[in-house]
C-alpha cells in the first residue's frame, strides 16, 4: 500500500512465542482448539472496549470517516454478545456514517471516495438496519459506476481497466488491488447481482495483477501466481509478488465469483503455500502487518482449507496459529499496535479494527 492508504486511514509488535505449528496446538479438529476460541473471544471484548472508549459524541472513531467504518463493522461482526454489549456505540458509528451520503451516492467527506463508500457500505451492511438499505444501494451503485471502464475513457485493452482506486484526485487514475478488493467486498456484501458486467471488468484487472503468465497479457508478469499493487508496479519492488496484495487478490476472487478450482484462484493459492509466514507480510517485512492478518484470515476462510501445506511441506492449522499470535501481540489495555510506522499503523483503533476483523474471520 502507497503513501495514498495513510491519508486514507490516518492509517510494537511485542515478543511472543514462535508460531505454533498444527501439531503442536493441539485442537480437537482442523481448526480452532476450545482453549484457542476462547481467548480470542476474551480479547475480542477486551479490544471492543478498548475501541469504544475511542469513540467521539458525534459517533465518529480518530476524526475520519474510513477509521469509523473499519471501526463499525469490527465491532458488528463480533459474536452476539459482543454486539449487544457495543450496540449503543454501533449506532452512533452508523449514524454518524449515514451523515456523510452525498446526492451522487457516494459516502464520503471530500477526498479518497472510493475507499470511504466502500468501508462505509460495509458498515451499514453489517449494521442491518432496514431503513440504511436505500443508502446501502445507491453506494453499492456509486462503486459499480466507477469500476473504471469505458464511461471513464478506459479501454479494455488499458492496465487499469477493471480497477478501481481510492478517488478523487488522490490516486492520479490509477487503480489498485487494495482498493478494488474494498469496493467488490462491498458490492458483494451489499448483493450486487452475480450477474452484474461489474465482476468480468475487474477479473480483466485481477488477471492483469497477478503474477500468472497463462492469464496475464502483460508482459512483466513473471509466474508465481502472486499478486503486485498494480499491472506492472509492486510495493515490495519491481513486479514482485507480496503478502498483503496476493490474500487481497485470493478474496477478490472470491467476491467477483470465481470458483475455487479455477486456475486463477490456484495459482494464488500456489503463491500462499510457497510464502506461508506470520512473521512478517511477505515482501514487506513488518510494514502494515495488521493489515495483513486481515486479509490473510479473510482469504483463507473465503478459500476454505483448514491446513496449508507450505513449501517445505509443514502443516500448518492457520486458523489456530494466527489465533495464538494474535493473542501473544495485545497489550494489556486491549489494543494491537504496529512498531513500523507506514501507513500509519501507530492508529491503535484501526489496527486494532484490524486485529479484530481478523480473530472474527478466524471464528467463523
Amino acid at each position: 500500500m502507497t503513501r495514498v492508504l495513510s491519508t486514507v486511514l490516518i492509517s510494537a509488535l511485542a515478543l511472543g512465542p514462535a508460531v505454533v505449528s498444527a501439531q503442536t496446538a493441539k485442537p480437537s479438529a482442523a481448526g480452532l482448539s476450545k482453549e484457542t476460541r476462547q481467548q480470542l473471544l476474551t480479547a475480542l471484548d477486551r479490544a471492543s472496549a478498548y475501541v469504544r472508549a475511542q469513540q467521539k459524541p458525534t459517533g465518529v472513531f480518530e476524526d475520519n470517516l474510513g477509521i469509523t467504518g473499519v471501526a463499525a463493522t469490527a465491532l458488528l461482526k463480533m459474536p452476539k454478545a459482543g454486539r449487544d454489549q457495543a450496540s449503543t456505540s454501533t449506532t452512533k458509528a452508523l449514524d454518524f456514517i449515514k451523515t456523510q451520503v452525498k446526492p451522487d451516492g457516494g459516502i464520503y467527506e471530500k477526498a479518497i471516495p472510493h475507499y470511504m463508500t466502500a468501508v462505509s457500505v460495509m458498515a451499514l451492511v453489517a449494521g442491518g438496519r432496514a431503513g440504511d438499505q436505500p443508502l446501502v444501494r445507491k453506494g453499492r451503485d456509486y462503486l459499480a459506476e466507477h469500476v473504471l471502464d469505458e464511461g471513464e475513457g478506459i479501454k479494455p485493452s488499458d492496465k487499469f481497466y477493471g480497477g478501481v482506486g481510492y478517488g478523487g484526485a488522490s490516486d492520479g487514475g490509477k487503480a489498485d488491488i487494495i482498493s478494488l478488493e474494498y469496493s467488490l467486498q462491498a458490492m458483494k456484501d451489499s448483493g450486487l447481482a452475480a450477474n452484474d458486467p461489474v465482476w468480468e471488468k475487474a477479473l480483466k484487472f485481477l488477471q492483469r495483477t497477478q503474477n500468472a503468465s497463462e492469464t496475464n497479457d502483460q508482459p512483466w508478469s513473471a509466474n508465481d501466481g502472486g499478486f503486485v499493487y498494480y499491472p506492472g508496479f509492486s510495493q515490495a519492488g519491481q513486479t514482485e509478488s507480496y503478502g498483503a496484495g496476493s490474500y487481497a487478490g485470493m478474496m477478490s476472487y472470491a467476491w467477483a465469483n470465481v470458483k475455487k478450482s479455477d486456475q486463477r484462484v490456484q495459482s494464488v493459492f500456489k503463491w500462499v503455500k510457497n510464502h506461508y509466514t506470520l512473521e512478517e507480510n511477505p515482501g514487506l517485512g513488518q510494514k502494515t502487518l495488521y493489515y495483513y492478518y486481515m486479509v490473510f484470515a479473510k482469504g483463507l476462510s473465503a478459500y476454505g482449507e483448514q491446513v496449508i501445506v507450505d513449501a517445505k511441506g509443514q502443516r500448518h492449522n492457520w486458523r489456530e496459529e494466527l489465533g495464538k499470535k494474535l493473542l501473544s501481540l495485545q497489550k494489556p489495555e486491549g489494543y494491537w499496535v504496529n512498531t513500523d510506522p507506514a501507513e500509519l499503523q501507530t492508529n491503535k483503533v484501526l489496527v486494532t479494527a484490524f486485529s479484530m476483523q481478523a480473530i472474527e474471520a478466524l471464528l467463523q
